[in-house]
């Protein structure tokens, strides 16, 4: 028997019944009789290609053309679900009026609810495959009659395609489908689509456990999804209290929240993920005033970001706390020239400007030797230590620079130790005023009790 291989043509018969059986009687014929199932693999070709005395009349003829059901050559073909089979999974609900906001699983309805205009997200139909993504503004629908459009429509294209190309449909193939629901995953997981990704690497694991590429990137991104789940959880946890109290709660969720993300970064996420982890631990850092992770982060994340205007501010803000004034008043600059209205900027461009002219007076922080981010423990025993060193009666040689020295610690450690004022100072805002000397006698002077000096402030 002779194989070429030619290119078929769309079948313009009206039925879709296979013909034959024909005799085979040369050599080589498995059976006396060969029918449309034993040319299954020889649809694009001749009869006379198959058989050297083929048919009566056929020696022309394609042999798709007599098995058009065999071949899948029929112009309707059969829907690859059953009859009656629901083709929608759900509605997926999604937050800021997008389709690609961040999910709602609580507000996800089913296939038969009406959807509402204000509602946004999309329908989630078999095989991952979405339909009618939908911001806020939309008339009522359903996801069933969203879904059983879409996917019509996919099978119309589907038919087009094979008919415009000739080549029949491919028979079912594990190896196949198992690679085209790693790579569908796959797409879906370096989007930033976590779930499906998931549901997709389940099915392809269904079919070869062993898949190493398929097994590893499942594992990643099931412990991405646990470990973002987690920070959203900490994140978005009210904290009670009042003062001090509170603001430890705070610390110990930014902290907690600092370690998860992390973690998620050190797994090697796709690149959608990284940008947003990179801004969550850009402002946990800069919450708990940690400098030099601050600025780091910060930067990576503005990178990532396409330097935004968002990134930018946040980057700006771990300048300041780094006291990189100049650089974050260019930085606010930048940021107004590219959106005039942005009050974030502006804000943050007169807190620099107050700040980099507090930097050439006295500083507070460096009056008692400790960091921006130092505790209230660490300020209390850097005040004792200095009021020690400083006191008047352990100076008689130079009182007079001890006292003003003293003045200056006790000052600093008073502006530090109040939460109120710290923030305010913080913020450069003035505190302290300059009150003349007629005034600052009236509030407060020095006095002798018991054989030491106490520097005594009324209020």
């Amino acid at each position: 028997m002779l194989f070429v291989v030619l290119a078929s043509a769309p079948v313009t018969a009206a039925t879709c019944e296979d013909k034959g059986p024909w005799p085979c009687t040369e050599e080589g014929c498995p059976t006396p009789e060969i029918g449309c199932s034993g040319l299954k693999r020889t649809c694009d070709k001749r009869f006379s290609q198959v058989w050297t005395n083929p048919p009566e009349n056929l020696g022309d003829t394609f042999v798709y053309e007599q098995c058009p059901k065999t071949c899948k050559k029929c112009k309707d073909p059969e829907p690859k679900t059953p009859p009656g089979e629901s083709q929608c999974v759900s509605w997926r609900q999604t937050a800021d009026c997008t389709a690609n906001g961040k999910r709602q699983p609580q507000s996800d309805r089913s296939c038969s609810t009406k959807i509402q205009s204000g509602w946004s997200g999309y329908c989630e139909c078999r095989n991952g495959i979405r339909a009618a993504e939908m911001g806020c503004k939309h008339e009522e629908f359903t996801c069933e009659a969203k879904c059983t459009e879409q996917w019509q429509w996919l099978r119309q294209q589907r038919q087009e395609k094979q008919a415009s190309s000739g080549v029949p449909e491919e028979e079912f193939n594990a190896d196949d489908n198992l690679n085209k629901l790693y790579k569908r995953g796959k797409g879906f997981y370096v989007m930033g689509n976590t779930e499906l990704a998931l549901r997709h690497f389940r099915e392809a694991l269904k079919l070869d456990p062993e898949h190493k590429a398929c097994k590893a990137d499942y594992k990643q991104a099931k412990k991405l999804a646990k470990l973002l789940d987690n920070v959203e959880g900490i994140m978005g946890k009210e904290v009670e209290g009042k003062g001090r109290q509170k603001q430890l709660e705070k610390d110990e969720q930014y902290e907690e929240a600092r370690a998860l993300l992390a973690a998620a970064l050190e797994i090697g996420p796709p690149s959608v993920y990284r940008a947003s982890l990179y801004r969550d631990l850009c402002i946990c850092n800069t919450k708990m005033r940690r400098q030099e992770d601050a600025l780091e982060v910060c930067t990576r994340h503005h990178e990532h970001d396409s330097e935004s205007g968002s990134s930018s501010l946040l980057l700006a803000e771990a300048l300041l706390l780094n006291e990189q004034f100049e650089a974050a008043i260019a930085l606010y600059r930048k940021i107004i020239e590219a959106d005039e209205h942005s009050q974030e900027a502006r804000k943050g461009l007169e807190q620099a400007e107050k700040l980099l002219k507090r930097s050439k007076e006295e500083d507070f922080y460096k009056v008692l030797n400790v960091s921006r981010s130092a505790s209230n423990r660490e300020i209390k025993r850097a005040y004792h230590k200095l009021a020690a060193e400083w006191h008047p009666d352990k100076n008689p040689d130079d009182r007079e620079a001890a006292e003003l020295k003293f003045r200056s610690v006790a000052t600093a450690y008073e502006v530090l130790s109040d939460a109120d004022k710290r923030q305010k100072y913080d913020a450069g805002e003035d505190i302290t005023g300059n009150p003349s000397d007629g005034q600052e006698q009236e509030q407060g002077g020095w006095f002798n009790h018991g054989g030491q000096h106490v520097h005594v402030r009324f209020r």
